[in-house]
């Protein structure tokens, strides 16, 4: 007040009825200041005015110190100058910080990028004082959805992030500088924020834009500057000292090969890949992995809460604190996971597999000859050199099967083929009655007869020889034939076929083709395929498809089926084990791949379920069916396990003839098993919620097609025009799965 420039500014604020609120607490200011220089004497009140007198030295204590004025609020504020307002102000930071530390820090430079989670940082950082200078960048504007962790009024909705951070702070300590960047950290302003006026000591990375993530740490590693990372979920921290290790990994090695150009408009969705890449989908909480797989669908965007924003603000603030003070010196990651630290401390233990998902003990050789010895066996078979009838089992084994669970063992004694089905390998959710199972031994009896054919021998079947026991589901005994009209491309089609579920581009197929495929299982008694053509027919089917395919993910047992015994993820799990499906042949997105990792999580399902959730299951289905050439599904007349394999046999000679024909087949037939399960099954086999929904799924699915409710459904699968997929299914090895008995 005693410079005369400053005095007319305050004078023409008052004269012009500028502030409408003017609070002069500069003698309570004077009080602490004084109380603060003397720690060891117990000052009276009665003392405190000479004391202050004294320490005025005679100036008018209007005039001393400095006057605050806030626009935004039309406020005019008393306060001492900046040396001893830092004084007071953290005064109570003794000895947790030192003075001779709070002198150091003042000197600092902070960077921040993200103002939801790094509004909390930036005012903790304040009030904590850890720094001189703040940097603040964000392009967006406070919204009434933002309230639920942004600490901050309704008057503020419209404002910039960074504008709100900065009042907040000059509203604390008005002598902290603030920069800001209203347009957010970019490419073209990216050297003002991290030099201007003076490099950064420190960069706090908290913003949702990939790029940005990556291209700021590229900059922080070049200047040396270290990094602090918040993620707000499991007290989640991540620091990168590239001051200490220059040649550091961005984000410990997580991000490289992304390339910020390709991700910069990407949407929630499509980011999600490359964030559970980063923060590590094992590591991140049950309740984020629902919420991740419901992003743009029943939410907008992942969550993020208070209560988590502000222990991010915390945890940020110590740290960094650290790190300036020269006390911390590492580069890592770390959790500070509340849920777990603060719990019921009788949690009881934790509950295992149940003993209904776990199937049947293999079958052993032993098992399987003490079966045949049951078995009549005719006089009219010939013997079969090994190397032949290794190569028909090998015809055999290449037949497709529900997750590639190759549910079969062969045995060939006494001239004859015997085909069992091993329960061990496809006991499941689907498999109801094992009739998924004996539609994979119908396709891979199917083949067999094939192969045999191509060596000049006519395969003869008997299909459950044992009656009731139907482990033994085929034994199969030869002759031999001369016929030289054996159709060769269907031999040669056995090793070519495969499940094509890559996308291609919707293409008509000729009348001519579906006729054609529609005959090729006139041998089969009773067998009929349906051809479904008709865009929004197809459209409104698909949808009970995929609705079905849902309901397998969210079915606790379906859960532990799909994630434990069927899909591999790494290189290594699917050459070792050679069954299952490689998610890289699902034809999935990038998105679709990450919510099936994190989809993983048990719990994560459980809780997704209690939301009535899972839509985002539905899409891969949806979007295989609206770029095919028609739906497909075959039938028999009736329900029963013979008709199942003989109706595999009809699905394997129409996939064969689809792939001669260079027409793409991919099955789709979850919904099949669960309608099987359902009208079936033993009551209560299926829990009330999901039998509600297969019911209701059914009778959409008659509403659509009335003419198939005479008909037993054997198999649903989808033609179209598709470029053949880079990676197939593996088979395990025969001597896996074929005993050879002399």
């Amino acid at each position: 007040m005693n410079i005369p420039a400053d005095k007319q500014i305050f004078d023409t604020l008052l004269a012009d009825g500028k502030v409408l609120f003017a609070n002069d607490e500069i003698e309570g200011q004077l009080r602490e200041l004084i109380k603060s220089k003397n720690p060891s004497i117990k000052i009276k009140v009665d003392d405190y005015p000479a004391l202050i007198m004294a320490h005025l030295k005679g100036m008018d204590i209007m005039e001393y110190g400095v006057w605050a004025y806030y626009p935004w609020s039309r406020r005019l504020i008393h306060l001492l100058d900046e040396d001893e307002f830092i004084e007071v102000r953290t005064n109570r930071n003794q000895y947790k910080i030192t003075r001779q530390e709070q002198r150091l820090l003042k000197e600092k430079k902070i960077g921040i990028v993200g103002l939801s989670v790094g509004q909390s940082i930036a005012l903790t950082i304040a009030m904590e004082r850890i720094c001189g200078e703040l940097r603040l960048a964000d392009f967006d504007i406070a919204e009434l959805s933002n309230l639920n962790r942004l600490r901050t009024g309704l008057h503020h909705m419209g404002i910039n992030k960074t504008i709100i951070a900065a009042r907040e702070i000059a509203e604390i300590d008005p002598f902290i500088k603030v920069r800001i960047f209203n347009d957010g950290l970019h490419k073209q302003n990216m050297d003002e924020f991290f030099t201007g006026n003076g490099k950064l000591d420190l960069f706090i990375e908290v913003c949702d834009g990939i790029d940005i993530k990556i291209e700021s740490r590229f900059k922080a590693r070049e200047l040396k500057i270290p990094v602090v990372m918040d993620t707000n979920d499991k007290g989640m921290l991540d620091v990168e000292r590239f001051d200490i290790e220059p040649d550091r990994p961005i984000l410990h090695g997580l991000a490289d090969g992304l390339d910020p150009d390709n991700i910069k408009n990407l949407s929630n969705e499509d980011k999600i890949p490359y964030i559970l890449k980063m923060v590590g989908a094992e590591t991140i909480s049950t309740r984020l992995k629902a919420s991740m797989m419901e992003v743009e669908q029943s939410i907008n965007t992942w969550p993020q809460l208070a209560s988590s924003v502000v222990l991010g603000g915390a945890l940020t603030t110590d740290v960094c604190r650290r790190i300036l003070l020269d006390q911390y010196h590492d580069s890592g990651r770390y959790y500070v996971d509340l849920e777990d630290l603060v719990k019921d401390k009788d949690v009881g233990a934790a509950a295992g597999i149940p003993a209904a998902y776990i199937g049947p003990p293999e079958l052993t050789a032993d098992n399987m000859l003490e079966l045949i010895k049951a078995v009549n066996r005719p006089n009219e078979s010939v013997e079969l050199e090994k190397n032949a009838i290794t190569e028909i089992v090998k015809a055999g084994i290449a037949a497709p099967s529900g997750g590639n669970a190759q549910p079969w063992k062969f045995v060939y004694t006494n001239k004859q083929l015997f085909v069992f089905h091993d329960v061990h390998f496809s006991y499941s959710l689907l498999d109801f009655n094992n009739l998924g199972s004996y539609v994979a031994i119908g396709a891979a009896i199917e083949n067999i007869t094939i192969k045999a054919a191509a060596l000049r021998f006519t395969a003869t079947v008997n299909y459950f020889p044992l009656g009731n026991d139907k482990r033994l589901a085929a034994q199969i005994s030869f002759k031999a034939n001369e016929d030289t009209s054996v159709n060769n491309k269907l031999e040669t089609a056995i090793g070519m076929r495969l499940t094509n579920r890559n996308l291609g581009i919707k293409q008509q197929l000729s009348n001519d083709i579906f006729n054609y495929l529609k005959g090729s299982i006139s041998l089969y008694k009773g067998a009929k395929l349906h051809i479904i053509d008709d865009e929004q027919t197809m459209a409104d089917v698909g949808k009970l498809l995929a609705k079905a395919e849902m309901l397998r993910i969210l079915h606790p047992r379906g859960h532990y089926d799909t994630f434990t015994n069927e899909l591999r993820w790494t290189p290594h799990e699917i050459n070792e084990k050679k069954d299952g499906l490689d998610v890289n042949t699902l034809g999935a997105t990038k998105p679709e791949v990450a919510a099936l990792k994190i989809a993983e999580d048990s719990k994560a399902i459980d809780f997704l379920r209690s939301l009535n959730g899972g839509n985002a299951f539905t899409k891969m289905v949806n979007r295989a069916v609206s770029v095919s050439s028609a739906l497909g599904i075959i039938t028999m007349p009736a329900y029963s396990e013979i008709n199942f394999l003989l109706g595999g046999r009809a699905v394997e000679r129409v996939w064969l003839e689809a792939n001669i024909l260079d027409v793409a087949f991919q099955p789709i037939s979850q919904l099949v098993f669960l309608m099987a399960r359902l009208k079936h099954g033993h009551a209560g086999e299926i829990e009330t919620y999901f039998a509600k929904e297969v019911e209701q799924l059914a009778h959409e699915f008659y509403n659509l097609l009335p003419q198939l409710k005479d008909e037993q459904l054997i198999f649903i699968f989808r033609l179209s025009k598709a470029d053949r997929p880079a990676i197939t299914s593996l088979r395990r090895p025969i001597d896996s799965s074929f005993i050879y008995a002399e």
